[in-house]
Parts: structure tokens; sequence; C-alpha cells
């Protein structure tokens, strides 16, 4: 009985350290050069967690002497559709960056969740 109340509450609090004060987005700048940008909860634990996540995708021009364009995609429309949450080990994120309203990422990703 306790050991399930146990599973249950963790389930549920999923164990995330409250942040005050910070934006609604971030930038998650990760050890491999990967960028990822969502609401980023750091949780007990070696993991942690970032929702609604966005990344930067480099689309090549026809045009063979044009730099490729970059766009920005939201996790899930894959092919093998993974959820729009993941969990990154602490060990691979270089750094976190809050996104102010004026960013162009953050007004994107706000204009694509509908709020």
């Amino acid at each position: 009985m306790v050991f399930a109340a146990a599973l249950l509450f963790t389930q549920w609090w999923d164990f995330t350290v409250p942040a005050l004060g910070r934006a609604h987005y971030q930038a998650v700048f990760l050890t491999n050069g990967q960028t990822y940008f969502g609401r980023y909860y750091d949780r007990l634990g070696a993991y942690a967690k970032i929702e609604d996540v966005y990344y930067l995708q480099q689309v090549a021009s026809t045009d063979s002497n044009a730099t490729p364009d970059t766009r920005i995609v939201r996790r899930g429309l894959e092919l093998h559709e993974p959820s729009s949450r993941m969990l990154v080990p602490k060990s691979a994120i270089l750094f976190v960056e809050d996104l102010t309203d004026a960013s162009p990422v953050a007004q994107y990703m706000q204009k694509d969740s509908g709020r």
C-alpha cells in the first residue's frame, strides 16, 4: 500500500524543482552542439525535463550556392512521433538561458502553441 502511494506520488509530482522568476521559455544548450527550446524544469536526480520542445533544423536549398535555410521544428512531428516532452541528462547540458518575449523563437513558440 505504501509502495503504491509512493509510486503515484512520484508520477504526479515528477520531482520537479520549482523555479520562480523565470521566463516562460528557455534555450537549452547541450555539450554536443544541439540546442533545444521549450519550458525547462530542473528535476531532482540526474535528468532535467524540457516540455513543448522545439529545435532548429537546416534545410538545404535547391541552389547549391545558397546558404541553407534554418527553420524551427516542434518535436513530435518526426517520423517516429516522440512526445513533446524530453528528459536530458544534466551532464549533457552546457547552459540554459531564458528567452525574452521579444525573441523570434519565443514568439513563434507562443503563436504555435495557440496562446
